[in-house]
């Protein structure tokens, strides 16, 4: 009986570490919270999240498990941060997994999982115009089914059928009479404009005047919107930004949360460490993220860059999906 118990725990403690290898170095998998990757991704897909494509980055935090959907850490053993070598490198439109970066009170690795798709790399020039992604002045390709919210007119109630054959998966009526807000790609919308009912149908787009205090850099002297946004540098290691008064505004909470830095200012001054600078050199690169869902998405237009240490993998293979049918191993494009 005890070398019975023996073999099945030897074989137990065995598959737990293969499965802790293949975890941290190979692939995790992950489940989509929220609406903000509409059009690509949705609520309760589970996918795959390969981790060697860019490199598996070695626990930060080694003594770390969940308990109760909590993460329970020791954060007094901390391993600086390093990535393996991959065999690819982080490309625009690629879907990246990673550690929010904002979670400030916690070590990398511990903060809670995101999935938003990369827009703009370390060293580009980011603009949204009227919704539209131009990177380095040149307009951005855009992926296939991205979301909007639409403004519908129609002459009565749009039924459950019809909402059923376009796939829409959210309606709200507004006060305005026979008006809904629907959130569906551009696909969807011609289809729906072409029913009997319907009147018009048109994105419904922020104005340039129009200034939305949560979004980023959250300076009420640089009004943007999500569909007017930027001009915005990307931070690439190794290069430099003037620190003037308007460049401190988007870039302060970078240098001093993940770069780590002392940053002070004094008048028309900018302090690093106590020594006064014109420059700074950012010290590792950043991304800046979008969900496809372009007005249902908190992203790097609400909370700023991802940095390099912060990413996870990327998003490859829905493994499954229990909201929509045929959907399982689906690539993720």
């Amino acid at each position: 009986m005890v070398g019975l118990l023996q073999k099945i725990f030897k074989i137990l403690f065995w598959a737990f570490i293969v499965w802790l290898f293949v975890r941290t170095f190979i692939f995790q998998t992950f489940r989509i919270p929220s609406a903000s990757m509409h059009g690509t991704l949705y609520e309760g897909d589970f996918v795959l999240i390969n981790k060697m494509v860019y490199g598996a980055r070695l626990p930060i935090t080694p003594l770390s498990f969940k308990m109760g959907g909590e993460d329970r850490f020791v954060d007094w053993i901390q391993i600086p941060y390093f990535r393996l070598f991959g065999y690819g490198k982080i490309e625009r439109n690629d879907v990246l997994a990673f550690n929010y970066p904002l979670n400030f009170d916690l070590p990398i690795d511990i903060g809670e999982e995101h999935v938003k798709r990369c827009i703009a790399l370390p060293g580009d020039s980011l603009k949204i115009v009227n919704g539209e992604v131009y990177i380095n002045s040149v307009k951005a390709k855009e992926p296939s089914h991205l979301y909007f919210d639409h403004k519908v007119s129609a002459n009565g109630a749009i039924d459950s059928v019809t909402i059923k054959r376009f796939n829409i998966e959210k309606v709200t009526p507004t006060q305005e009479g026979m008006f809904f807000n629907l959130f569906m790609s551009r696909e969807q919308a011609d289809s729906l404009s072409k029913q009997k009912n319907i009147t018009s149908v048109n994105i419904n787009f922020f104005t340039k005047e129009y200034y939305r205090p949560s979004v980023y850099p959250n300076y009420p002297s640089i009004q943007w919107n999500y569909d007017f946004f930027g001009p915005l540098w990307v931070p690439r290691d190794g290069d430099s930004v003037l620190l003037n008064a308007t460049n401190i505004s988007l870039y302060q909470r970078l240098i001093e949360k993940n770069e780590k830095v002392a940053l002070t200012q004094k008048g028309d001054s900018i302090f690093i460490n106590k020594k006064h600078t014109l420059y700074y050199t950012f010290k590792q690169n950043y991304y800046f993220v979008m969900g496809d869902n372009r007005h249902d998405s908190k992203d790097s237009r609400e909370w700023g860059f991802v940095p390099e240490s912060h990413i996870i993998g990327k998003a490859t293979v829905v493994l499954y999906s229990n909201l929509k049918k045929g959907r399982s191993f689906l690539s993720i494009e």
